[in-house]
């Protein structure tokens, strides 16, 4: 039997969850590409943690903590599409 451990996969979807996170914090950098780079990191989150989900011989924790930080931050996203940011809105 062979001992399950983390594998590239749980780093890399711990990774680019963590870096969803801090991502808002640095909008001043890249303010055009803010919802498209959230897209797209959203996206490669969600398949490097479900690619490491299905693997048999690996840890889940980093994974499916990956998994909630995409999570987190699809509902913000979707939440961020629904805001009017111009001041002639009536709602």
């Amino acid at each position: 039997m062979t001992r399950k451990r983390f594998s590239w996969l749980s780093y890399v979807s711990i990774g680019f969850g963590t870096l969803l996170i801090f991502h808002p914090l640095l909008t001043n950098i890249f303010p055009n590409y803010f919802m498209g780079i959230q897209y797209t990191g959203i996206i490669l989150t969600l398949l490097f943690s479900v690619l490491a989900l299905k693997k048999k011989n690996e840890k889940k924790l980093l994974a499916i903590i990956g998994l909630s930080f995409a999570m987190m931050m699809l509902v913000f996203v979707g939440i961020l599409q629904y805001i009017p940011f111009h001041k002639q809105s009536s709602v």
